[in-house]
Protein backbone atom coordinates (compact mmCIF):
# COMPACT_ATOMS: atom_id res chain seq x y z
CA UNK A 1 0.00 0.00 0.00
CA UNK A 2 2.70 2.92 0.40
CA UNK A 3 3.82 2.01 -3.23
CA UNK A 4 0.30 3.11 -3.84
CA UNK A 5 0.66 5.76 -1.74
CA UNK A 6 3.63 6.97 -3.59
CA UNK A 7 1.65 7.11 -6.32
CA UNK A 8 -1.24 9.30 -5.25
CA UNK A 9 1.30 11.73 -4.17
CA UNK A 10 3.00 12.06 -7.70
CA UNK A 11 0.01 12.58 -8.60
CA UNK A 12 -0.35 15.95 -6.63
CA UNK A 13 -3.21 14.48 -4.07
CA UNK A 14 -2.83 15.89 -0.57
CA UNK A 15 -1.79 14.03 2.56
CA UNK A 16 -5.46 14.03 3.73
CA UNK A 17 -6.56 12.40 0.29
CA UNK A 18 -3.92 9.81 0.20
CA UNK A 19 -4.98 8.82 3.62
CA UNK A 20 -8.42 8.57 2.32
CA UNK A 21 -7.59 6.76 -0.64
CA UNK A 22 -5.56 4.53 0.77
CA UNK A 23 -8.37 3.39 3.63
CA UNK A 24 -11.19 3.29 0.90
CA UNK A 25 -8.76 0.89 -1.17
CA UNK A 26 -7.23 -1.07 1.71
CA UNK A 27 -12.10 -1.73 2.09
CA UNK A 28 -12.19 -2.51 -1.43
CA UNK A 29 -9.22 -5.16 -1.55
CA UNK A 30 -10.73 -6.95 1.81
CA UNK A 31 -13.87 -7.23 0.15
CA UNK A 32 -12.23 -8.80 -2.91
CA UNK A 33 -10.47 -11.22 -0.62
CA UNK A 34 -13.82 -12.56 0.38
CA UNK A 35 -14.43 -14.38 -2.80
CA UNK A 36 -10.48 -14.75 -2.92
CA UNK A 37 -10.34 -12.45 -5.96
CA UNK A 38 -6.82 -10.86 -6.83
CA UNK A 39 -7.04 -7.13 -6.98
CA UNK A 40 -5.11 -7.38 -10.56
CA UNK A 41 -8.48 -9.81 -11.41
CA UNK A 42 -10.68 -7.53 -10.58
CA UNK A 43 -13.19 -6.54 -13.25
CA UNK A 44 -15.77 -4.21 -14.24
CA UNK A 45 -18.39 -6.90 -12.83
CA UNK A 46 -16.71 -7.20 -9.89
CA UNK A 47 -16.36 -3.40 -9.23
CA UNK A 48 -20.15 -3.10 -9.89
CA UNK A 49 -20.96 -5.65 -6.80
CA UNK A 50 -18.71 -3.95 -4.44
CA UNK A 51 -20.19 -0.64 -5.30
CA UNK A 52 -24.03 -2.19 -5.27
CA UNK A 53 -22.78 -3.50 -1.64
CA UNK A 54 -21.41 0.05 -0.52
CA UNK A 55 -25.56 1.02 -1.65
CA UNK A 56 -27.08 -1.78 0.52
CA UNK A 57 -24.88 -0.82 3.29
CA UNK A 58 -27.36 3.27 2.72
CA UNK A 59 -23.68 5.11 0.79
CA UNK A 60 -24.88 7.54 -0.91
CA UNK A 61 -24.11 8.32 -4.27
CA UNK A 62 -21.72 11.06 -3.71
CA UNK A 63 -19.82 8.56 -1.51
CA UNK A 64 -19.89 5.87 -3.69
CA UNK A 65 -18.43 8.21 -7.21
CA UNK A 66 -15.54 8.91 -4.60
CA UNK A 67 -15.28 5.39 -3.99
CA UNK A 68 -15.33 4.35 -7.71
CA UNK A 69 -12.43 7.52 -8.50
CA UNK A 70 -10.38 5.95 -6.03
CA UNK A 71 -10.33 2.39 -8.00
CA UNK A 72 -9.95 3.81 -11.05
CA UNK A 73 -6.56 5.25 -9.35
CA UNK A 74 -5.81 2.29 -8.09
CA UNK A 75 -6.27 0.50 -11.38
CA UNK A 76 -3.97 3.28 -13.18
CA UNK A 77 -1.12 2.36 -10.71
CA UNK A 78 -1.27 -1.25 -11.21
CA UNK A 79 -1.18 -0.44 -14.79
CA UNK A 80 1.70 2.38 -14.34
CA UNK A 81 3.68 -0.84 -12.48
CA UNK A 82 2.73 -3.78 -14.98
CA UNK A 83 0.32 -5.62 -12.99
CA UNK A 84 -2.38 -5.26 -14.99
CA UNK A 85 -3.11 -5.14 -18.31
CA UNK A 86 -6.14 -2.94 -18.59
CA UNK A 87 -8.30 -0.68 -17.20
CA UNK A 88 -12.14 -1.76 -16.75
CA UNK A 89 -13.77 0.44 -15.28
CA UNK A 90 -12.54 4.11 -16.48
CA UNK A 91 -16.50 4.32 -18.32
CA UNK A 92 -18.21 3.39 -14.96
CA UNK A 93 -20.04 6.64 -13.52
CA UNK A 94 -22.06 6.69 -11.12
CA UNK A 95 -25.39 8.66 -11.63
CA UNK A 96 -26.74 11.63 -9.33
CA UNK A 97 -23.47 11.77 -7.61
CA UNK A 98 -22.33 15.08 -9.49
CA UNK A 99 -24.35 18.04 -8.35
CA UNK A 100 -22.28 21.14 -9.56
CA UNK A 101 -23.51 23.17 -12.56
CA UNK A 102 -22.69 22.16 -15.90
CA UNK A 103 -21.27 24.71 -17.99
CA UNK A 104 -21.53 24.07 -21.63
CA UNK A 105 -18.33 23.25 -24.30
CA UNK A 106 -17.61 25.97 -26.71
CA UNK A 107 -16.52 24.37 -29.67
CA UNK A 108 -12.59 25.33 -31.11
CA UNK A 109 -14.43 27.42 -33.81
CA UNK A 110 -16.76 29.34 -31.68
CA UNK A 111 -13.95 29.88 -29.15
CA UNK A 112 -12.09 31.48 -32.67
CA UNK A 113 -15.27 33.27 -33.55
CA UNK A 114 -15.56 35.04 -30.21
CA UNK A 115 -12.34 36.68 -30.90
CA UNK A 116 -12.82 37.32 -34.57
CA UNK A 117 -16.23 38.76 -34.39
CA UNK A 118 -14.95 41.17 -31.50
CA UNK A 119 -14.92 44.47 -33.52
CA UNK A 120 -12.66 46.94 -32.27
CA UNK A 121 -13.69 50.74 -34.28
CA UNK A 122 -11.57 52.17 -37.15
CA UNK A 123 -10.52 55.92 -37.32
CA UNK A 124 -13.56 56.10 -40.02
CA UNK A 125 -15.93 55.63 -37.43
CA UNK A 126 -18.45 58.39 -38.08
CA UNK A 127 -18.48 58.36 -34.01
CA UNK A 128 -14.48 59.65 -34.42
CA UNK A 129 -15.40 63.50 -33.58
CA UNK A 130 -16.28 62.75 -30.03
CA UNK A 131 -14.46 63.39 -27.24
CA UNK A 132 -14.66 60.16 -25.68
CA UNK A 133 -13.78 58.01 -29.12
CA UNK A 134 -10.13 57.90 -28.83
CA UNK A 135 -10.21 56.35 -25.20
CA UNK A 136 -12.96 54.26 -26.44
CA UNK A 137 -11.27 52.92 -29.54
CA UNK A 138 -8.01 52.29 -27.38
CA UNK A 139 -9.90 50.27 -24.63
CA UNK A 140 -11.95 48.10 -26.94
CA UNK A 141 -7.80 47.66 -28.71
CA UNK A 142 -6.77 46.91 -25.49
CA UNK A 143 -9.65 44.05 -24.99
CA UNK A 144 -9.48 42.83 -27.98
CA UNK A 145 -5.78 41.93 -27.16
CA UNK A 146 -7.23 40.38 -23.70
CA UNK A 147 -9.16 38.15 -25.58
CA UNK A 148 -6.60 36.47 -27.34
CA UNK A 149 -5.14 35.62 -24.37
CA UNK A 150 -8.48 33.94 -22.55
CA UNK A 151 -9.26 32.34 -25.80
CA UNK A 152 -5.66 31.00 -26.58
CA UNK A 153 -3.92 30.42 -23.45
CA UNK A 154 -7.28 30.21 -20.95
CA UNK A 155 -5.76 32.86 -18.49
CA UNK A 156 -7.66 34.12 -15.54
CA UNK A 157 -9.43 37.08 -15.59
CA UNK A 158 -6.78 37.63 -12.10
CA UNK A 159 -4.02 36.29 -14.30
CA UNK A 160 -4.29 39.21 -16.63
CA UNK A 161 -4.60 41.89 -14.07
CA UNK A 162 -1.18 41.09 -12.67
CA UNK A 163 0.78 40.30 -15.94
CA UNK A 164 3.77 42.86 -16.33
CA UNK A 165 5.36 44.13 -19.15
CA UNK A 166 8.90 42.39 -19.19
CA UNK A 167 6.43 38.94 -18.67
CA UNK A 168 6.01 39.12 -21.74
CA UNK A 169 8.96 37.40 -24.24
CA UNK A 170 8.23 38.80 -28.01
CA UNK A 171 11.48 37.78 -28.93
CA UNK A 172 11.05 33.77 -27.67
CA UNK A 173 7.21 34.04 -28.33
CA UNK A 174 5.73 33.07 -24.98
CA UNK A 175 4.52 34.97 -21.54
CA UNK A 176 5.07 34.14 -18.26
CA UNK A 177 2.10 33.84 -16.01
CA UNK A 178 3.31 34.59 -12.09
CA UNK A 179 1.78 31.79 -9.69
CA UNK A 180 -0.19 32.51 -6.93
CA UNK A 181 -2.09 30.69 -3.83
CA UNK A 182 -4.47 29.13 -5.92
CA UNK A 183 -2.49 28.25 -9.37
CA UNK A 184 1.39 27.20 -10.43
CA UNK A 185 3.64 29.70 -12.58
CA UNK A 186 3.48 28.92 -16.15
CA UNK A 187 5.22 30.29 -19.56
CA UNK A 188 3.35 29.79 -22.35
CA UNK A 189 3.13 29.61 -25.85
CA UNK A 190 2.24 32.56 -28.10
CA UNK A 191 0.54 31.75 -31.86
CA UNK A 192 2.04 33.96 -34.17
CA UNK A 193 -0.82 36.46 -34.59
CA UNK A 194 -0.60 36.66 -31.02
CA UNK A 195 2.72 38.02 -31.37
CA UNK A 196 1.97 40.72 -33.85
CA UNK A 197 -1.17 41.77 -31.82
CA UNK A 198 0.67 42.33 -29.02
CA UNK A 199 3.75 43.62 -30.25
CA UNK A 200 1.46 46.44 -31.72
CA UNK A 201 -0.07 46.55 -28.26
CA UNK A 202 2.54 47.01 -25.98
CA UNK A 203 4.96 49.68 -28.66
CA UNK A 204 1.80 51.61 -29.45
CA UNK A 205 -1.58 51.07 -27.97
CA UNK A 206 -0.09 50.77 -23.97
CA UNK A 207 1.85 54.29 -24.50
CA UNK A 208 -1.56 55.85 -25.46
CA UNK A 209 -3.29 54.21 -22.64
CA UNK A 210 0.02 55.03 -20.32
CA UNK A 211 -0.59 59.11 -21.06
CA UNK A 212 -3.73 58.63 -19.07
CA UNK A 213 -2.49 57.08 -16.14
CA UNK A 214 -1.44 59.09 -12.82
CA UNK A 215 2.08 56.90 -12.86
CA UNK A 216 3.80 56.60 -15.62
CA UNK A 217 5.73 54.15 -13.83
CA UNK A 218 2.97 51.45 -14.19
CA UNK A 219 4.36 47.97 -14.88
CA UNK A 220 1.06 46.40 -15.29
CA UNK A 221 0.87 45.33 -19.19
CA UNK A 222 -2.96 45.99 -19.14
CA UNK A 223 -4.41 49.41 -18.00
CA UNK A 224 -7.54 50.97 -16.55
CA UNK A 225 -10.04 52.16 -19.33
CA UNK A 226 -8.95 55.93 -19.84
CA UNK A 227 -11.69 58.50 -18.24
CA UNK A 228 -11.94 61.56 -20.18
CA UNK A 229 -10.67 64.76 -19.02
CA UNK A 230 -8.48 63.65 -16.10
CA UNK A 231 -5.55 61.34 -15.35
CA UNK A 232 -6.76 57.63 -13.86
CA UNK A 233 -5.61 56.18 -10.85
CA UNK A 234 -3.68 53.05 -10.64
CA UNK A 235 -6.59 51.21 -9.31
CA UNK A 236 -7.78 47.69 -10.69
CA UNK A 237 -8.40 46.60 -14.18
CA UNK A 238 -12.03 46.99 -14.05
CA UNK A 239 -13.10 45.94 -17.22
CA UNK A 240 -14.49 41.83 -17.42
CA UNK A 241 -18.12 42.66 -16.48
CA UNK A 242 -18.19 44.81 -20.10
CA UNK A 243 -16.49 42.49 -22.32
CA UNK A 244 -19.00 39.83 -20.59
CA UNK A 245 -21.75 41.94 -21.56
CA UNK A 246 -20.50 43.03 -25.10
CA UNK A 247 -19.92 39.21 -26.00
CA UNK A 248 -23.62 37.98 -24.94
CA UNK A 249 -24.51 41.02 -27.62
CA UNK A 250 -23.43 38.72 -30.32
CA UNK A 251 -22.78 34.73 -28.88
CA UNK A 252 -25.74 33.91 -27.65
CA UNK A 253 -24.22 30.36 -26.21
CA UNK A 254 -22.16 32.41 -24.31
CA UNK A 255 -22.89 32.55 -20.17
CA UNK A 256 -19.48 34.49 -18.82
CA UNK A 257 -15.78 34.47 -19.20
CA UNK A 258 -14.98 30.87 -17.37
CA UNK A 259 -16.84 29.57 -20.07
CA UNK A 260 -13.95 29.87 -22.23
CA UNK A 261 -11.64 28.30 -19.80
CA UNK A 262 -13.33 25.87 -18.95
CA UNK A 263 -13.84 24.92 -22.75
CA UNK A 264 -10.35 25.43 -24.18
CA UNK A 265 -9.01 22.58 -21.08
CA UNK A 266 -11.32 20.35 -22.16
CA UNK A 267 -10.39 20.76 -25.51
CA UNK A 268 -6.68 20.61 -24.58
CA UNK A 269 -7.54 17.07 -22.37
CA UNK A 270 -8.17 15.73 -26.09
CA UNK A 271 -4.96 16.26 -27.39
CA UNK A 272 -2.06 16.65 -24.19
CA UNK A 273 -1.91 14.08 -21.32
CA UNK A 274 -3.10 14.98 -18.41
CA UNK A 275 0.34 16.80 -16.82
CA UNK A 276 0.74 18.47 -19.88
CA UNK A 277 -2.88 20.31 -19.30
CA UNK A 278 -2.07 20.82 -15.51
CA UNK A 279 1.24 22.95 -16.35
CA UNK A 280 -0.75 24.70 -19.25
CA UNK A 281 -3.79 25.29 -16.92
CA UNK A 282 -1.56 26.36 -13.83
CA UNK A 283 -3.50 23.59 -11.42
CA UNK A 284 -1.53 23.11 -8.53
CA UNK A 285 -2.97 19.64 -8.13
CA UNK A 286 -3.61 17.10 -11.08
CA UNK A 287 -6.94 16.17 -9.27
CA UNK A 288 -7.63 19.75 -10.46
CA UNK A 289 -7.33 19.14 -13.80
CA UNK A 290 -8.92 15.95 -13.59
CA UNK A 291 -12.35 17.54 -12.78
CA UNK A 292 -12.40 18.87 -16.44
CA UNK A 293 -12.60 15.21 -17.62
CA UNK A 294 -16.18 14.87 -17.02
CA UNK A 295 -16.96 17.02 -19.60
CA UNK A 296 -15.91 13.65 -22.04
CA UNK A 297 -18.69 11.79 -21.06
CA UNK A 298 -21.76 11.02 -22.79
CA UNK A 299 -24.28 10.84 -20.57
CA UNK A 300 -23.37 13.97 -19.37
CA UNK A 301 -22.86 15.54 -22.15
CA UNK A 302 -26.95 14.30 -22.45
CA UNK A 303 -27.19 16.94 -19.35
CA UNK A 304 -25.69 19.94 -20.57
CA UNK A 305 -27.69 19.47 -23.65
CA UNK A 306 -31.46 19.17 -21.58
CA UNK A 307 -30.23 22.39 -19.14
CA UNK A 308 -28.69 24.47 -21.97
CA UNK A 309 -30.59 23.53 -25.41
CA UNK A 310 -28.31 25.15 -27.73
Amino acid sequence: MSTFKEYLQRQGKSKSTVTHYSTYILDFITWLDKDNTEPEQATAKEVLSYLNHLQQKGISNKTKAIRLNTINHFFDYQLDKGIRADQPTRQLKIRGANTQKLTPILKREQLENIYTTYEVPTAKDPRNNRNWFTTYRLSKQRNKTILSLLVNQGLTTAEITKIEVNDLKLREGTIYIAGSRKSNERTLDLKPNQIMDLMEYTLQLRQSLLSYQKDREDKRLFLPTPVVGRKTAGGSLNIFKRLTEEIKEQHPQFINLRQIRTSLITHWLKLHNLRKVQYMAGHRYVSTTERYLINHTEDLQKEVDQFHPF
